[in-house]
């Protein structure tokens, strides 16, 4: 337990800068764009979206995060079991907390465009493809499947590029960026938008986390025996 509690002080650590900037900048945005609203309302209209920047943030995030701790954590004596098994635990709580502010700011946004009678502010998530599933529990539920997700996805990148150098780094992306364009030759991207159309928010959320699952043991295989610093 005190080496759980030790990592995660660690790991926050690392990101807490990173993470008062992001925040600070984001609800700065916010601010100001209901500034604008209240003053030039007749004029123009926003769209506001919270999650999206949280889900980019947190993917370069993870994407950054064994270059920046792996090799200390070693030199202190834990396994690489042990780090990704906390490095686990912390994507968890830190997905659960950027949902909660994520929620929260969205709930505050909607409170605050009512009382002032704000009507030119629309405010985009993704639990808005689902009709009937714009409950706080689920949103919460829903933006923390995603963020892990994100987080996983990064740090899968960040293996990639750990355990292969650059070059096998940027030929991950490039074999990635080729997936959407076989998807455009072949037409395969209205079977898929059709699936997730139908798809209910429970669906999209095993999908996720079965996905998210994967990638982590995915992560954990190919870290087993990397060496302690990066190609």
């Amino acid at each position: 337990m005190n080496t759980v509690k030790g990592s995660f002080y660690v790991l926050f650590q690392s990101y807490k800068k990173k993470n008062i900037i992001f925040w600070s900048i984001l609800f700065s945005i916010v601010l100001l764009s209901f500034f604008l609203d209240t003053f030039f309302g007749k004029y123009i209209s926003f769209v506001i979206t919270i999650s999206i920047p949280v889900y980019i943030f947190y993917s370069t995030m993870g994407a950054k995060i064994l270059n920046r701790t792996m090799p200390y954590f070693l030199k202190l004596g834990l396994s690489r079991w042990q780090y990704l098994y906390n490095v686990g635990l912390f994507f968890i709580v830190w997905s659960i907390v950027g949902a909660l502010i994520i929620t929260c700011t969205h709930t505050m946004i909607t409170y605050f465009s009512d009382l002032l009678h704000i009507k030119d502010t629309i405010i985009i998530h993704p639990i808005q493809f689902f009709e009937n599933a714009q409950s706080f529990l689920l949103t919460i539920t829903l933006d923390t499947v995603l963020l892990l997700f994100f987080l996983l996805s990064g740090l899968l990148l960040n293996v990639v590029f750990y355990r292969l150098g650059t070059l096998g780094g940027y030929s991950f992306i490039g074999l990635l960026a080729l997936i959407p364009i076989v998807m455009v030759i072949f037409e395969w991207y209205l079977p898929l938008y059709n699936l997730l159309s139908e798809a209910s928010v429970y669906v999209l959320l095993s999908s996720l986390l079965g996905i998210s699952i994967l990638l982590y043991t995915v992560i954990t295989s190919a870290m087993y025996k990397a060496s302690a610093n990066p190609v």
